[in-house]
């Protein structure tokens, strides 16, 4: 079967996912999509211009089976738009990365406009996929409270059909270049993703490196990220510091003075700082002891798995997608709970060699995210929705 798949946001963890299923699937998979910037505008006026791309591929290739649609995007508008082209009998999927819905764009401050694309672009679609079951529950808890606050009541009736079509489906993550069973034959994309600032004159093997992998935004709290640091150097322990992730969007004062303030006071612990190429950021992952997160949002967590799989030891949140992602044997020794992340870190980098011992397997454990993996569920799933479609249309 063919797929076209949609992605408004054609940049980062986003565009690797579609690039990795397009490479890993059995199907034909053809990737369309937009640049990964003005997130906003991508879910409000994203629908165009990616219409008329759906528009010429479909002159080009004829009708594909199935669209697959990552849900930056208002998808009811985008098949409104494309409605004189696309056939409609051609099955709709989303891949909700991400959900306005439940994700702040300030403090305990939410998008309802976002909100309410989502909602209508699920309405549209035969099957809308979550990258976790965190992800999946926070929206079935979300949405019934938002679609009664619309402004009647029509929309309601459609709640237990909506909620239906939700399933969870981990991202895919090439892991075949990372950790055990890896295979180094395989190329690395060596554009550059950003500058690259490495201090090559640190020598970080008799110590414990800790990697830092994430935006530097406020969903991401750096500022726990910055007193857990200042806890470590308090009790005289020796450390490195890998410091990766997109530097803090403009306009960002507050994450840009903590980033800033973590370059200055631990300026001797770096060992490398800023957007890696993707050998180099590989490279950095595989000599770090320590992955960490104080995350306060985060649906997945393509970063941790591929630093895990690498032989990391993760340090994360006993909350979110973390207790998903590694297994529970592990949850004692990797997950912390609120308000003693500072304490773990100092426990983690004076105990690294011990941790260790304490994760063996967990690296492994990460294998099942891989694409080899991943690809042929995804595979499976796309096929008995177009088969269900392809009967019903065939019955009418």
């Amino acid at each position: 079967m063919r797929i076209l798949l949609v992605e408004p946001w054609q940049t980062g963890s986003h565009d690797a996912w579609a690039e990795g299923y397009r490479a890993s699937s059995e199907h034909q998979v053809d990737v369309i999509g937009l640049p990964g910037e003005l997130w906003r505008w991508r879910l409000r006026g994203g629908a165009l211009p990616l219409g008329e791309k759906i528009s010429m591929w479909i002159d080009r290739y004829g009708q594909p089976d199935l669209l697959l649609i990552s849900g930056l995007v208002d998808v009811a508008e985008l098949l409104g738009l494309a409605r004189r082209n696309l056939s409609p009998d051609v099955g709709v999927v989303i891949y909700q990365h991400e959900s306005q819905l439940v994700y702040p764009v300030a403090d305990g401050c939410y998008d309802n406009g976002a909100a309410l694309r989502n909602w209508m672009s699920w309405c549209a679609a035969d099957l809308v996929l979550f990258n976790s079951y965190h992800h999946m529950r926070a929206v079935n808890e979300a949405l019934p409270g938002f679609v009664r606050s619309l402004p009647d009541l029509t929309h309601v009736p459609a709640l237990d059909n909506v909620m239906s079509k939700f399933e969870v489906f981990p991202v895919g993550v090439d892991l075949s270049r990372i950790g055990p069973g890896s295979d180094p034959s395989q190329p690395i994309d060596e554009q550059p993703d950003g500058d690259l600032e490495i201090d090559e004159g640190v020598d970080e093997s008799d110590r414990p490196v800790i990697l830092w992998p994430h935006r530097w935004e406020r969903d991401k709290d750096p500022a726990a990220f910055l007193g857990a640091l200042r806890k470590v150097r308090d009790e005289g322990l020796d450390f490195g510091l890998v410091l990766a992730g997109q530097d803090p969007p403009s306009g960002s004062t507050v994450a840009t003075e903590e980033r800033t303030a973590v370059e200055e006071e631990f300026a001797d612990q770096i060992v490398a700082s800023g957007e890696f190429r993707r050998a180099d950021y590989l490279r950095h992952v595989a000599k770090s002891d320590l992955v960490v997160s104080c995350a306060r949002h985060e649906f997945f967590g393509v970063a941790i798995v591929e630093a895990v799989s690498s032989g990391c030891v993760p340090l994360l949140p006993n909350a979110l997608s973390y207790p998903e992602l590694i297994r529970p044997p592990w949850h004692p020794t990797v997950l912390y709970e609120p308000g003693t992340f500072g304490t773990r870190l100092v426990d983690a980098v004076r105990r690294i060699d011990e941790l260790r011992d304490e994760t063996v397997g967990l690296a492994q454990s990460m294998r099942r995210f891989d694409w080899s993996t991943m690809a042929p569920i995804y595979d499976q799933r796309f096929a008995a929705v177009a088969e269900r479609l392809a009967i019903g249309a065939a019955a009418a």
